[in-house]
């Protein structure tokens, strides 16, 4: 008897496996932001988003079960009904502070609130021009904003502008950037995005979700050092990367915020951020404020791991973010280094296609505040047996 034809989803799962594209869900027991058992294994974390160690704060943790205690699990409601509470009124004062707007607005995830803005801006009669490398939150909200779209190539301004020159004919002109790339580590020219703005009359909308806590001389993000708060409609960030926690934020002008809670569909369609999560993050933005030395020991862990993996032999671009990615090229081997790495102990998957375009698979390695000295000579140590190995199997 023949066996049943395989279905259309088997075919498709099977073709990524062959060309090293499939996916699959590793379970982690945490025991810090930095450390982890997988399969039995004690491992090391190098490919999270936790870069100042907020996640297990101890301050961070006690605001969170206080607010468990006073508010319960969920807010029980979307924000309009009955869901808002004075948690995420506070919450939303000290994101607007952080980023110098006059409001702010909560989402329940970074993704929703960057799909919640563009989808509420834009519209059929509206174009879009963004950067080829943006999130794919902002990506997939230009295509469903059914505006029409024009991508740029990364960094190009040029072509950015050239794009701008032929938009006369739309109502509303918006464009989009991130502020730090997430798979690259690199930073957008925000001078000349906000030149580009002035010059074309769009409005400007940038995701700061990577420099938030991070960059600029008091963590405010990538837009502090430039001081153009002001020439920016709207910054988009999340609280679960270096704010340690979950949800995500628009921060605007009034007006503009007032725009969002009127039109913005997965805003007034999701139930509202969980209130201990709103306490967690609130406290982790007053140890931001209040313990500067958790930033300076990252940027040492950055340019320190940075020197080990060009000491290891590999190429690096210089360091811009605490993103520090390892460009492999093939997906096969992206992997085989991921898999060597995990044996020593060091948990950093390989970033493929479609994540990442194909031939340009890579170790996205990340850094972390709560990273040891022990942990930072593991990685580079490791790195370098690797390189060996290779190299040794060449000369064979």
């Amino acid at each position: 008897m023949s066996s049943a034809k395989p279905s259309l989803l088997e075919e498709e799962l099977t073709e990524i496996r062959e060309q090293n594209l499939y996916r699959r869900l590793r379970v982690l027991e945490p025991r810090s932001s930095t450390q982890a058992v997988l399969n039995g294994q004690e491992i090391l974390l190098f490919c999270g988003n936790d870069y100042l160690g907020l996640t297990h704060h101890p301050r961070v943790v006690a605001a969170a079960a206080r607010a468990l205690e006073r508010y319960g699990v969920g807010s029980g409601s979307a924000r309009l009904i009955s869901g808002t509470l004075d948690i995420h009124r506070q919450l939303e004062e000290a994101l607007a502070q952080l980023k110098r707007k006059d409001k702010a607005l909560v989402f329940s995830a970074g993704y929703l609130a960057n799909l919640g803005v563009l989808t509420a801006l834009a519209g059929e009669k509206d174009i879009i021009v963004m950067d080829k490398l943006c999130h794919a939150s902002l990506i997939d909200a230009a295509r469903l904003s059914r505006a029409t779209l024009r991508v740029f190539p990364h960094k190009n301004y040029a072509k950015c502008a050239e794009l701008l020159e032929k938009t006369s004919s739309y109502r509303r002109k918006i464009l989009v950037s991130d502020t730090v790339f997430s798979m690259d580590g690199d930073l957008a020219d925000l001078q000349e995005l906000v030149r580009i703005k002035s010059l074309y009359d769009c409005l400007l909308v940038v995701d700061d979700a990577h420099g938030t806590g991070v960059l600029g001389r008091e963590g405010r993000g990538a837009i502090e050092d430039w001081h153009l708060e002001d020439r920016i409609d709207v910054i988009t960030g999340t609280l679960s990367k270096t704010i340690g926690c979950l949800g995500g934020f628009a921060a605007a002008s009034e007006g503009l915020i007032e725009y969002l809670i009127n039109f913005s569909r997965p805003f007034i369609f999701a139930t509202a951020l969980p209130p201990p999560l709103c306490a967690a993050a609130l406290e982790a933005l007053k140890v931001m404020r209040e313990e500067p030395e958790l930033k300076f020991r990252l940027w040492q862990n950055v340019q320190k791991l940075h020197q080990g993996i060009l000491s290891a032999g590999f190429e690096m671009e210089p360091v811009s973010s605490p993103i520090l990615p390892i460009i492999v090229g093939a997906e096969k081997a992206a992997l085989t280094m991921s898999e060597a790495l995990l044996r020593q102990g060091i948990l950093v998957p390989a970033v493929r296609y479609p994540t990442v375009p194909k031939g340009k698979a890579r170790l996205r390695v990340t850094v972390s505040a709560a990273h040891r000295d022990e942990d930072l000579n593991h990685f580079t140590q490791a790195l370098t047996r690797f390189r060996e190995s290779l190299n040794h199997t060449v000369s064979r």
